[in-house]
């Protein structure tokens, strides 16, 4: 059966949205508590800002496919950097039922690549406003 017109924009966008909403959704809350983000991680207080803002700007921009492609860089630097540290920091396995694992965070860092790699879709501010 071949793919419906638009299916493609369709499965960007649902994929902008998935990865946008919990960005966003885990960025505000190291944006609220960027002295934990900062102790847990070790980080200086301006890498933390950074990437707490890189998190939650990016999932903003996800959601409304703004600036589609430098929120995509700014995830897939802080998603590369966050599972790096759950597999070799934190030694945690691919896949664990019921347990904290790094699949997720791969998959945080696999969609935004695509996204960079095919573009945003048609359902984007980007196509409106640039075309």
């Amino acid at each position: 059966m071949a793919a419906g017109l638009g299916s493609t924009d369709v499965a960007l966008l649902l994929m902008r949205l998935v990865v946008g909403v919990g960005s966003f959704v885990h960025g505000k809350g190291k944006v609220g508590a960027i002295h934990l983000f900062e102790a847990d991680h070790h980080l200086p207080r301006w890498l933390a800002w950074v990437a707490a803002i890189a998190q939650f700007a990016g999932g903003i921009c996800f959601v409304l496919g703004l600036l589609t492609p430098l929120a995509a860089v700014a995830l897939v630097i802080f998603y590369c950097y966050a599972t790096y540290v759950l597999i070799y920091n934190k030694n945690e396995p691919f896949a664990a039922p019921g347990k904290h694992s790094w699949d997720s965070g791969l998959l945080y860092l696999v969609i935004p690549l695509a996204i960079l790699l095919i573009g945003p879709g048609r359902f984007s501010l980007d196509r409106w406003l640039f075309g």
